[in-house]
């Protein structure tokens, strides 16, 4: 680009200056680069390319950019983490940023990233004709800056009338790319005064609502949706210095249906006052049936899951009793013929009593499993007291196995406290059941983190496959055959609900061969 400002009157003359206009592409992946350059290769541009977020820092610390194409899903830096750093660059402090997205479609992640310093989103894949245009926008306000700051030194040059004449014809060229700009959002945008007077709307908005002149905020807003409105508008014209936004339902011209938008007004400021409020509208009138539907699934969900945890409980409650009489008569049988019977029907009766032992084993852990959270009762319970019960109630297992178990003192918590004396005595009896051959070692610690506790009981055991990490917490799951290690496969879930049922999650990190650390989560 080149520039010359001549004023023979005055005798001033400022030297052509040639500029190439410089373009920044960042995404880690090869393919996404190379799309890019084929859509924005020119001779009027000089493409520069990133394939990560510290080479963008890099390249900007060195290079003016009219615009800067970000890649949002990229290793170690993200594009929200790059744009924050570029912002606190003097050189791109200043420059546009486009967020670049296969997947991050929802309302949630376009506001963060406009809250990182993005003008626009583009998604992939992209349509080279939008994304040409869009670059095209930006980069004639890049060259549109460039020639306001040499004008800027002329017009000082010349007398006031020529001055003022010259800032107004550089407001309306800087207007009509504002609006060509506004056009291109795919938003609804207004530009509304203190006073309530609309200065300005975009295309989008036009075509939405229909209103080419005064708006009738009553016909455009939805009825339920009218105080929220007009709480939204009192923060607007008490001089509220603060980004507002909010959830609103406002009517589509073509058809007169409500769609939800996320409203978010905007203030622009000048000399620390209010000037105007620039408000924009974003379409999430999906999104927002998405998560009613969800809502309505989860809900019914919650109500499956209460039926069959009720039906799991009658039923394993009931069978307790016809197990005890079977269990009973095998006895009784097994007393009275004993002497007549050959040893293949000993064996048989080994077997019935083996079933029906773990038949009862299995009822009772159902039992406990479904009564888990019907305990409301929480208090304050010492995690210190808890495994020194655990400890005693243990003795002799943990002897026999010549383990040692080792904590730091630990937090007292507000918990159920039976409920926490299964959970940690569940987790330690799986540590001592899978355990190696070299003698146990059992080290049991906590941390506060963001408001929770995080306990973690760690083993040198057998450790786990890292590919079931996530089934052995499921309802009779089990990763060994019944002849290696005895059990019913509900021991781990039953943990994973008592976590759950405290507002927390559970989680393990294993390698095989060196043992495993279970970690836990309770609210502080």
């Amino acid at each position: 680009m080149a520039e010359q400002i001549t004023d023979t009157k005055a005798g001033i003359e400022i030297q052509p200056i040639t500029r190439t206009t410089n373009i920044l592409v960042v995404d880690d992946r090869a393919d996404g680069l190379l799309a890019m350059e084929a859509v924005l290769s020119c001779d009027q541009y000089n493409l520069f390319k990133a394939s990560s977020g510290q080479e963008a820092l890099r390249q900007a610390l060195f290079n003016d950019f009219a615009v800067i194409l970000l890649d949002v899903q990229m290793p170690e830096m993200d594009g929200f983490q790059t744009a924050n750093l570029l912002r606190e660059n003097y050189r791109s402090k200043h420059t546009p940023i486009i967020f670049v997205t296969a997947i991050n479609k929802e309302v949630r992640h376009i506001n963060q990233g406009y809250e990182n310093g993005a003008v626009d989103y583009i998604f992939k894949p992209f349509d080279p004709f939008i994304l040409k245009s869009k670059v095209n926008i930006f980069v004639d306000l890049f060259e549109k800056n460039l020639q306001i700051k040499l004008q800027t030194a002329f017009i000082r040059q010349k007398e006031l009338q020529e001055k003022e004449k010259q800032i107004s014809e550089i407001r309306q060229e800087s207007l009509r790319s504002y609006t060509h700009l506004a056009d291109a959002v795919p938003h609804s945008i207004v530009k509304v005064q203190p006073s309530g007077e609309v200065e300005y709307f975009n295309h989008q908005w036009l075509e939405y609502t229909g209103f080419k002149s005064d708006i009738d905020w009553e016909l455009v807003v939805h009825p339920k949706d009218r105080r929220k409105f007009l709480a939204l508008w009192l923060r607007m014209s008490c001089q509220n210095k603060q980004i507002c936004e909010v959830e609103m339902r406002l009517r589509r011209a073509r058809d007169g249906a409500y769609r939800w938008h996320l409203v978010k007004a905007v203030p622009e400021l000048k000399n620390g006052e209010n000037i105007s409020w620039i408000a924009s509208c974003t379409d999430i009138d999906n999104i927002k049936k998405t998560e009613e539907s969800l809502k309505g699934l989860s809900r019914e969900l919650n109500r499956s899951n209460k039926e069959l945890e009720e039906y799991a409980y009658v039923a394993s409650h009931d069978l307790k009793e016809p197990l005890h009489v079977v269990s009973s008569f095998v006895h009784l049988l097994e007393k009275r013929f004993q002497p007549k019977l050959d040893d293949r029907e000993r064996q048989y009766l080994t077997f019935i009593k083996e079933g029906i032992a773990q038949a009862q084993r299995l009822i009772k852990d159902l039992l406990e499993y479904s009564c888990i959270g019907k305990k409301k009762s929480f208090e304050t319970v010492d995690v210190n007291s808890i495994l020194t019960e655990i400890l005693t109630n243990l003795k002799i297992i943990i002897e026999e196995a010549g383990t040692t178990i080792e904590y730091i003192p630990l937090p007292k918590i507000t918990a159920n406290y039976l409920e926490m004396v299964q959970l940690f005595q569940n987790l330690i009896t799986n540590a001592i059941k899978y355990r190696s051959q070299r003698p146990l070692e059992i080290q049991i610690t906590a941390s506060s983190q963001q408001g929770m506790w995080i306990f973690s009981i760690k083993d040198n055991g057998i450790g786990i496959d890292s590919r079931y990490k996530d089934r052995i917490f499921d309802m009779f799951q089990r990763l060994h055959g019944k002849d290696e290690y005895s059990g019913t496969g509900i021991g781990l879930a039953i943990c994973k609900k008592i976590v759950e049922n405290h507002g927390g999650k559970i989680w393990i990190d294993s390698t095989v061969g060196q043992g495993t650390t279970f970690y836990f989560s309770i609210k502080q």
